[in-house]
């Protein structure tokens, strides 16, 4: 099926079977003098497990692997997107010799969360003989922006299992390495530059087509991927048992070369029950920089978001949360917030300025990864 029927077909899909769910931001309101807005220009996408498991299901029935479930604009600033890969069984034994083709990322970003199966990824060292992927093919306009191709050479073999997550930068070569058991994953795109298009489609065009090509293309850019084994993140939400300053810390947080930006990768773990009934959280706050995507790992509850904040104030520049865990931000008491219900497997994504807070839990553990997509480098390094 030609790329172009093949994405229309993607987008009709969405259409009839999936209910959206993208919450309106209120119009930026300015304070008094001296006071931050109540909230900034944005919106909040909340995507069920199921809308994830609609395209899986689709994938293994004929749908182009690495497909789109949501690519939305975040405040006007970047796009943010989740695709999902579905491979239903190992694959077959690579020839003895046989050339291993792979591709780098000029602009966007990537996190991929391995969610079930166990393979390998390879990953970093150069392309041998790099040329620009054409601009009018499906993974240039449906998938991954503007990129070069070649053949891998110096290439790590990295094994993944369910739970592990792989970040990889712009400029650094990748392509999936053998699948060993059935395996399933969730893309997490940072599109700086705006060259993925919107999904479900909006009239927005990609930037994909006007990038100009380099006359020869680098066999990588600096940097290097980083892979976080789920152990280390299990460690982490372990040790916010031990009482400390939040239970809300780094897993890791690194830098993204060519971007110039951050993102770290942080855990919210409530092992037990609240005493007394939880009701609806009353006030939260809103990043001035970050923005974030939460995945919700483990048990169920509500997770306030969107509306405007009543009495907005700047939090303190010294405090724990501002230094380590989301940077400069405003808090306040929620007015028109909505309390989302979720569940183990859902996603949400939070541009910078919306407010938001979790909110009651109903199922424990309670485990939350929070991406933290950090473009000003507010977040320390870990």
């Amino acid at each position: 099926m030609p790329a172009k029927s093949v994405w229309g077909a993607l987008a009709l899909f969405f259409t009839l079977t999936i209910g959206i769910c993208v919450f309106a931001q209120a119009p930026n309101q300015k304070g008094p003098e001296g006071k931050p807005p109540g909230s900034l220009p944005g919106t909040f996408t909340y995507i069920p497990k199921a809308d994830i498991a609609k395209v899986q299901a689709a994938i293994q029935n004929g749908l182009p692997n690495d497909s789109p479930v949501r690519m939305v604009d975040a405040g006007g600033q970047y796009n943010l997107g989740i695709y999902t890969l579905n491979y239903s069984e190992a694959s077959k034994p690579r020839p003895a010799g046989a050339p291993v083709n792979g591709w780098y990322h000029q602009d966007i970003a990537e996190v991929y969360y391995f969610v079930s199966g166990a393979g390998t990824w390879r990953v970093g060292g150069e392309l041998e003989n790099p040329a620009e992927d054409p601009p009018d093919s499906r993974s240039v306009r449906e998938v991954r922006g503007p990129g070069v191709i070649g053949t891998m050479k110096g290439y790590t073999d990295q094994k993944f299992s369910a739970g592990d997550i792989l970040i990889v930068p712009p400029g650094i070569p990748h392509t999936p390495g053998v699948i060993t058991e059935p395996t399933r994953i969730v893309r997490v795109v940072i599109d700086p530059h705006k060259v993925m298009p919107l999904f479900p489609a909006t009239g927005q065009a990609s930037a994909a087509s006007q990038k100009p090509a380099a006359a020869k293309p680098a066999p990588s850019l600096p940097g290097t991927f980083t892979f976080i084994p789920k152990a280390d993140i299990d460690r982490v939400l372990k040790e916010e048992e031990t009482p400390g300053p939040s239970i809300d810390r780094p897993v890791r947080t690194v830098d993204l070369p060519n971007m110039n930006w951050r993102l770290g990768v942080y855990v919210l773990h409530s092992p037990e029950m609240p005493k007394t009934p939880g009701v609806p959280a009353t006030s939260g706050w809103y990043h001035n920089n970050i923005a974030e995507i939460y995945y919700f790992l483990q048990g169920a509850g509500t997770f306030m978001a969107g509306g405007s904040l009543d009495n907005p104030a700047s939090d303190a520049p010294d405090s724990y949360s501002t230094r380590m865990v989301r940077g400069p931000s405003v808090s306040g008491v929620f007015r028109g917030a909505t309390n989302l219900k979720f569940d183990a497997g859902d996603w949400l994504i939070m541009p910078t300025g919306v407010p938001h807070t979790p909110s009651q839990i109903t199922a424990v553990p309670r485990d939350i990864l929070r991406i933290a997509i950090d473009p000003d480098k507010v977040l320390p390094l870990k």
